[in-house]
């Protein structure tokens, strides 16, 4: 009788006990799987891809924009190379065969007075008022490009000798022709006066000597 009655009694609380603890375990991992991501989570998701999108995005505005500058400054370089390619000719040709006529020194004077740099100047450029600020001339580099630079050169003779300095600048637009694409308005420079060389719209700058040949064959004064 009384094995009965315990067996019962242990059966029903066994029951119970397992019902208890273990099927809400099971309900409460069914819940958090059926629940996802938290708000905060999908934030977090959100703001790490636009965070990215937005670090690739400005590598790629950077490198497009450094890749366009270089294209430029090459450009202008090989413009200048055949600049100086003439100027060298023409260093060959002053007084080689026949003396040119009409510059401010004569071929007697360049030679006994160590002027030829000043002569030099003359004939290269006739144009040139010998001012230390010359104006600029307008270049389309390349040609028919659409793309227009400022080339100052600035002269400075000293005795034989004919410093050139090149400054290459994107240009403001003039008359009919546009500015250069990348002309930055809140720099602005006047073609009448060499720019700072802090001129951010400044590409190339260039510096070089020269000697005429002719010097070299002036009769040295005893």
């Amino acid at each position: 009788m009384l094995n009965n009655l315990v067996f019962p009694l242990i059966n029903n609380f066994s029951s119970h006990s397992i019902n208890d603890s273990f099927y809400p375990i099971l309900k409460d991992k069914n819940q958090n799987k059926q629940k996802g991501f938290s708000i905060l989570e999908v934030l977090v998701t959100i703001l790490v891809i636009s965070g990215f999108l937005l670090g690739s995005l400005q590598a790629t505005v950077l490198a497009t924009f450094l890749r366009v500058q270089s294209q430029d400054k090459q450009e202008t370089a090989n413009w200048l190379q055949q600049d100086l390619e003439l100027i060298k000719y023409q260093a060959f040709e002053l007084d080689n065969v026949n003396e040119p006529t009409g510059l401010s020194v004569s071929k007697d004077n360049a030679c006994t007075q160590s002027r030829y740099g000043e002569r030099f100047q003359d004939f290269i450029d006739d144009s040139h008022d010998g001012s230390s600020n010359p104006s600029a001339i307008r270049v389309e580099i390349p040609s028919n490009s659409g793309k227009f630079y400022s080339v100052f050169r600035q002269y400075i003779a000293t005795n034989n000798n004919l410093t050139i300095n090149y400054i290459v600048a994107y240009a403001p637009g003039a008359n009919s022709n546009a500015a250069h694409p990348r002309y930055k308005l809140n720099d602005a420079y006047e073609l009448s006066t060499l720019p700072s060389l802090e001129n951010t719209n400044i590409v190339t700058t260039l510096f070089t000597e020269v000697i005429p040949n002719a010097a070299f064959d002036c009769t040295p004064n005893l």
